[in-house]
């Protein structure tokens, strides 16, 4: 049985959903698995965020955006207690929110996040935790176990696993069309984020422009947001660099870097971290985030000329928070159009931990060895 399936986009929502499909169809030999995008990493959106497990950036939380970021908080967290950690750039870490600054908006916020039920070790602050913050005097607060992604590390390990598979094939190329695939391919998985807007012609896609800053810090070891007299900022460290930000731009296309935009963003940070006031060098980048304005696009389309294209775009700031989630609804959908026939290989690996049916690292041919002097 041949299937053809054609992922487009190669960021973090196209490749998770690409090693999904992989998992799910491995019953499959004449599987032919193609990925297209304009761009792959570390030229992508992600690579550019600061890769913070966190819904962040969207209109509402809804409870099937809570079913995708729980599944993906969990995929996250197993790979951190696993050997792929190190590699794939997967920190675990405490992340403190707060709320109000200088004692304003008081009374506000003070609720447990919607999300609050699918993390570990979550708190509202005390006053007595509260205090630690007092240069701030915010007025509410919380603090949770997380995740921070290195996307650069986690894209490129995953693509290897992908590469290994000779079913797997990798196109760097812009399409203008889904009809320049019509001949080549059974089915199309549309992950193109703001690509979208031409792609599938869906103008309530739209940028949210963000700059963040990447600097030497390696005394923080905690995430935190936290509001400003001049807007919302957040502190994130990751393997070896800690991310300082944000903006949040709606229709912004701009992607050059505003000197304006990182002398407030550090000024913002150095509230929060006084010892930042010290950085005065580091790599400022800039990221579109694909806001949609009635959130995630997930479903299926029979176009007029039948092609079978299932959509999956639209994340704002929680590319990686939904990423794995978002792939297994994908698949479900596929799923509905091709049934799958099981074999005795994909029955072989249910006993594998999730993270490890969902992708591998694939080792390294020369492996450096560690040699002591005698």
């Amino acid at each position: 049985m041949s299937l053809r399936i054609t992922v487009v986009g190669g960021g973090i929502i196209g490749l998770t959903t690409a090693c999904t499909i992989l998992k799910d169809y491995s019953s499959y030999p004449q599987l032919q698995l193609v990925i297209i995008s304009e761009r792959f990493s570390p030229d992508t959106t992600a690579d550019v965020s600061a890769g913070y497990w966190e819904p962040y950036g969207l209109e509402t939380i809804d409870e099937r955006t809570l079913r995708w970021a729980g599944y993906t908080y969990d995929v996250f967290m197993s790979e951190f207690f696993s050997t792929k950690a190190a590699r794939a750039g997967i920190m675990k870490v405490p992340a403190y929110t707060l709320y109000g600054y200088n004692g304003q908006n008081k009374g506000k916020n003070t609720l447990k996040p919607t999300f609050s039920t699918l993390v570990r070790h979550f708190r509202m602050l005390d006053e007595c935790e509260m205090s630690i913050f007092d240069h701030l005097k915010p007025t509410s607060g919380f603090v949770m176990s997380t995740i921070a992604v290195e996307v650069r590390c986690y894209l490129h390990e995953v693509r290897r696993f992908l590469g290994q598979d000779p079913r797997v094939k990798f196109i760097h190329k812009r399409i203008s069309s889904f009809q320049e695939l019509t001949d080549q391919t059974d089915l199309i998985v549309n992950c193109t984020g703001l690509g979208a807007r031409q792609l599938a012609n869906d103008h309530t896609v739209r940028p949210a422009r963000g700059q963040i800053i990447r600097v030497q810090a390696p005394w923080i070891k905690a995430v935190y947001n936290f509001d400003t007299d001049e807007g919302e900022g957040y502190i994130i460290p990751q393997m070896n660099c800690v991310v300082l930000g944000g903006t949040f731009q709606l229709n912004d296309w701009n992607t050059a870097t505003v000197k304006s935009d990182t002398k407030k963003i550090l000024r913002m940070c150095s509230k929060c971290l006084p010892a930042l006031e010290q950085i005065h060098h580091g790599k400022v980048q800039v990221g579109l985030r694909p806001y949609r304005d009635d959130g995630v696009r997930l479903e299926h389309e029979k176009t007029s000329d039948g092609m079978d294209i299932v959509h999956c775009y639209g994340h704002s700031g929680s590319g990686v928070t939904l990423s794995w989630g978002c792939a297994r609804d994908v698949v479900e959908i596929i799923k509905t159009l091709v049934p799958i026939v099981e074999s005795e290989q994909s029955k072989s690996e249910t006993g594998m931990p999730l993270h490890e049916q969902l992708w591998r690292l694939v080792e390294y041919k020369n492996t450096n060895h560690l040699r002591s002097k005698v």
